[in-house]
């Protein structure tokens, strides 16, 4: 939307084309806007080779004018989106899988609109569409005019040793791998501006690039006075950066919910990144990338509660259990699909982990724990608001790079259990930032018996977790939802009111009028409906947004 789309790069001699798309970097010192010597290596050493070598958010389009094969390679966890349908005319491929809907005729397909509509997420390969599909991560993609489709994965977390580092070694070798992350990134753009929130995560990042010498302001978003942006302002001043709060801005309008669209395909709740688009805009102006600390939550054991007291066990994964807790728990009431396409979501994502996770089962379960939540969870909901804001432009999380994901998942369980990895790690990097209190009250220091007396709001904040959990499985609404909902703001929009009039609604075809009736016509307390309400909204304004290309959604 700024201009900034990757261009097209050629080689005359063989007649083959290189796109890189999203942020990469490769081994020898290559990076975006190097893509003519990226596909002279292509053309040198070949795609396995290629695919090794690269790191970040990226999806690398090949076309080979030798074998007239057109190749695509996606990042480790295939964060960033890359889309696929067959047509009439062979294959078409791109970073919108709304784009691919439009090219002709398409069906709906239930289980992905189902899951996006229940839990705001799509999973696997799927899209709204039936026809357009997602292609999967760490893999080279051959799409050729003389064969099948064919994918093959160049990197596996099956291929890593768990315990290979420990100790000291380990710390060592994640600072090491964080702060070349972070030096690399300094080096492609001259103005970086970085999260900065009271947690861990964005923390270890800005502590990185000051221990890469890297030139780079930080930014917080939030209310003046919330934890968050307290810390987050003394930590910037600790540090010696230049420090941007962007506060609370007036409610997202339905304009700036369509507005959205232009760059999620209907894929995220409107409501929800519409919000996003609008502080990234301001950030634009000003900065050349956003740096964040998404995948940072891996190294602190994210979700291994599940697993206590057999944390770290080599024993397969309860699917089941995960799928519950996780990925199933606060779903929202969306409108009732019929009976031969609901989905009992626990045992939908139970076979989903089951899947991702095959092959997996005599590692640890914190292993498996882990590679469930990269592959499904950040591939699909961080990758998709990602792949959004990748639209606007470069976005990036230091942890995604391979090498730094690589160290991270090979340290050992005990090592990385309640944030020590983190603790030792923030030691090392900037030690100032590692004593100053999170936005709970205690610091992300190592507990030991010299620190200990530090960490007494701990009891208190796991407490909080506990209500958390508890008051919205008892219908209680979240603080959130305290605020006026975009179903009541938007009420008077005669467009909202045409785009969910249940008689005409596109989306009736699956889930039938009177399903959407009942739905629209009884509104349900809390923020669980207002959830389902926005993205009803969401994926009947792609829908009607394919009928103004000519084209239409069946069931």
């Amino acid at each position: 939307m700024n201009g900034s789309g990757a261009p097209v790069i050629s080689n005359a001699s063989t007649g083959s084309w290189l796109i890189g798309l999203g942020t990469w970097f490769h081994r020898q010192g290559l990076r975006n806007g190097d893509e003519a010597p990226l596909l002279q290596r292509y053309l040198e050493a070949g795609v396995e080779e290629l695919a090794r070598d690269l790191e970040g958010f990226f999806a690398i389009v090949i076309g080979d004018g030798r074998s007239r094969e057109v190749l695509v390679v996606t990042d480790i966890v295939g964060s960033c989106h890359c889309f696929a349908r067959p047509w009439e005319h062979g294959t078409a491929i791109s970073s919108s899988s709304f784009v691919l809907a439009t090219l002709a005729r398409t069906g709906l397909d239930p289980v992905g609109c189902q899951e996006f509509l229940r839990t705001g997420v799509t999973y696997e390969d799927r899209t709204f569409y039936a026809e357009v599909r997602k292609l999967g991560p760490a893999a080279i993609h051959r799409f050729s005019a003389h064969g099948p489709r064919s994918e093959h994965r160049y990197w596996s977390m099956a291929r890593l040793a768990p315990d290979q580092f420990r100790g000291r070694d380990a710390v060592t070798h994640l600072t090491e791998a964080l702060v070349g992350a972070a030096a690399r990134v300094g080096s492609a753009f001259p103005k970086p501006v970085c999260d900065l929130t009271g947690g861990y995560d964005s923390r270890a990042v800005v502590a990185a690039f000051l221990k890469a010498g890297v030139s780079f302001e930080t930014v917080v978003a939030g209310p003046a006075k919330s934890p968050d942006v307290t810390v987050s302002a003394d930590l910037a001043r600790i540090a010696g950066v230049r420090h941007t709060h962007i506060s609370p801005m007036e409610p997202v309008t339905f304009d700036q919910a369509k507005r959205a669209f232009t760059v999620t395909d209907g894929e995220c709740d409107l409501t929800e990144y519409a919000g996003i688009f609008r502080t990234h805009e301001k950030l634009l102006e000003r900065y050349d990338i956003s740096i964040n600390g998404s995948f940072g939550e891996v190294a602190r054991g994210y979700w291994w509660e599940l697993l206590v007291p057999r944390v770290g066990a080599r024993q397969t994964l309860d699917a089941r259990l995960v799928a519950s807790r996780r990925f199933a728990a606060g779903a929202s009431d969306s409108p009732q699909f019929p009976p031969e396409v609901t989905l009992d979501l626990v045992s939908h994502f139970a076979g989903i982990i089951e899947r991702t996770n095959a092959g997996l089962e005599s590692f640890p379960n914190t292993f498996q724990m882990d590679h469930a939540y990269l592959m499904l969870r950040m591939q699909r909901w961080q990758g998709r608001i990602a792949s959004s804001t990748d639209q606007l432009w470069p976005c990036l999380s230091p942890f995604l790079f391979r090498s730094v994901l690589e160290t991270i998942l090979q340290v050992p369980a005990r090592q990385r259990y309640d944030s020590r990895l983190v603790g030792h790690l923030l030691l090392d990097l900037y030690p100032p930032f590692a004593n100053f209190p999170l936005e709970h009250g205690y610091p992300p220091l190592p507990v030991s018996w010299r620190t200990l007396h530090r960490f007494w709001p701990v009891p208190i904040e796991y407490g909080r977790k506990v209500l958390k959990r508890l008051l919205p499985a008892r219908g209680v609404a979240s603080a959130a939802g305290a605020a006026v909902p975009p179903r009541v703001r938007f009420a008077h929009s005669e467009e909202v009111q045409d785009l969910m009039r249940p008689a005409g609604m596109r989306l009736g075809a699956l889930v039938g009028e009177g399903s959407l009736t009942r739905f629209l016509g009884s509104p349900g307390a809390g923020a669980f409906y207002e959830q389902a309400w926005s993205r009803v909204l969401s994926l009947e304004y792609a829908l009607r947004a394919l009928e103004r290309f000519g084209v239409s959604a069946v069931s």
